[in-house]
Parts: structure tokens; sequence; C-alpha cells
């Protein structure tokens, strides 16, 4: 058996980080949207009953979010099967774009048809939250509110993409999540409000109010470490966008349109210079 599935991106329309956790980590609240830019990972079953990771990232096995992916869930589930798994990368590394953890997400979903588990989408939740941050939130259908770890996972019940077009800037260079967020000095209050607004502009269809929502508060510790990202944004925000914003913990920076023709003639101000690409919300 063969199987191929697209892995997408995603940004964050806002993401507040709420308080540090006493195991290290940050509770966070965010909302997240799946964009079309994609990874492709093929599955095929595996004669050894081994898990097989095939890419071109350079990186050990174990440290790939497939690989630990396939091997949690063979051992949770009591697999006896295995699984030859290809991964064709076009989201970039250290982008804040959520790749490596929807590469994860894609896998367990990938596993449980071919290995015809048929687990419901809770249990893959479940499952994936316990694999890494976001992960869980790439297995739900749709924009979602994602608080905690990026464990609490509620969908906000909009049908359907956006009609909006966001170009994605991506320097030669990424951020860590950690390096983003050691540098925060304080830390935000959840404000549900900028749920509301975010809704209420997508049911009204004034997009433009859509800036009022952009927020990530490790834009400001990010942008002061690297000078260039703030001239992206800078470049950015003259382009006539509704907005723009560092996604996740960078080193991307998204901006936001109305009409794809502002997308492309913003994109051809960067794209000589730097990784650039045109997506739409999903």
């Amino acid at each position: 058996m063969r199987l191929t599935l697209k892995s997408p991106a995603k940004i964050n329309w806002f993401l507040l980080v709420t308080g540090k956790r006493s195991d290290g980590y940050h509770n966070i609240f965010s909302l997240m949207q799946k964009v079309s830019l994609y990874d492709t990972l093929v599955f095929e079953t595996s004669e050894d009953k081994e898990i097989h990771l095939v890419s071109e990232m350079g990186i050990p096995e174990e440290d790939n979010l497939v690989y630990r992916a396939a091997t949690f869930l063979k051992k949770e589930r009591g697999c006896s099967m295995g699984a030859r798994i290809t991964l064709h990368k076009e989201i970039p590394l250290e982008a804040g774009l959520g790749g490596g953890s929807s590469n994860a997400a894609t896998t367990l979903v990938g596993l449980n048809m071919l290995w015809e588990l048929n687990l419901p989408v809770d249990t893959l939740i479940s499952i994936g939250s316990r694999i890494g941050s976001d992960v869980a939130f790439f297995i739900t259908e749709g924009p979602s509110l994602v608080e905690g770890m990026g464990e609490r996972i509620t969908p906000i019940g909009m049908g359907g993409g956006l009609p909006l077009y966001i170009l994605i800037v991506k320097p030669p260079f990424g951020v860590s999540t950690a390096e983003a967020y050691r540098g925060l000095s304080s830390y935000s209050r959840v404000d549900r409000s900028l749920v509301e607004l975010f809704l209420d502009a997508i049911k009204r269809k004034r997009y433009n109010l859509l800036s009022g929502v952009l927020r990530n508060d490790l834009e400001g510790p990010v942008l002061l470490r690297y000078p260039q990202l703030k001239e992206i944004k800078d470049r950015l925000s003259g382009t006539g966008a509704i907005g723009t914003l560092l996604s996740g913990s960078g080193s991307s920076l998204f901006a936001v349109y109305n009409e794809r023709d502002e997308a492309e003639r913003a994109l051809r101000l960067f794209r000589e210079s730097f990784w650039c690409r045109i997506v739409q919300p999903l």
C-alpha cells in the first residue's frame, strides 16, 4: 500500500505567552491558521516491520519529528507493522511555520490509515499532544484557539478558507524556539476579545479589522535580536498590507492582503534576496 499526504504550514494570527511553567515550558494563548504551503509525505508498508525515514534534511532519524511520531504510535498501539516514510520538504526550517509539528501530525494520520488502526481523531489529538507542541493542532480542521503548551485545542467553527492572500518572507537564517522565548521579560494575560474581534471581522467581511488582531509577544524580543527582521517588517508594512507579523517564533514574517495582485507586487520587492511564498488560509 502507498499513501501520499500533504502537510500544511501555519501562521499565528495572535500569539500571547501567558506564563512559564514549572517544567520550564511556556503557556500560550494563540489563534492558529493552516495555510497553503505544504510538505509532502509518502507512506509505504515495510517488509521488515521497522520504521524507515527517507529525507534530505541531513539530521539523525531520532531527531526528526516524523520518525519520533511513527515510533511513538507503533509502540503506543502495540503495532507489529512497519513503514517507509519519504519526506519532501517545502516548508523552511526554524521559520515559525510549524513544519516539524505538521509533519508529525500528518505521520499520525497517515500511519493510522496505512496500518488500518481506525483510531478516532480525538485519540490522535491526544497522542499528538504527547509528541510535541502544536502537533495536536495540525490534526484538527480549520483555525483553532490553542492554549496551554499547545495541547488544548478549540476549533473556532469557521468553515472554509478566507479570501485573503498572505506573503511569507523568510531571511536566510532561522530562529530557534528556545532562543525566542529566552528574550521574554514579561507575560501577557489571556485576551479573549482578540477571538471576538477576529470572528467579527470575518463575519462582516471587514478584513482590514484583522490588523487589530495581529499580535505576537515574541516579535519584540526577536526583532530586537535580529535588526534585519525589523527592516523586513518595516518594508512589508509599507506595501499596503492589512498588517504584518512575525510568524510564531520566527524567523519568517508574513503580511496579509485583500488582493492577490497586492501580494504579488510586494513579493517582487523581496524575492531576489529572500525565500518568499504567497499562500492562502485553509
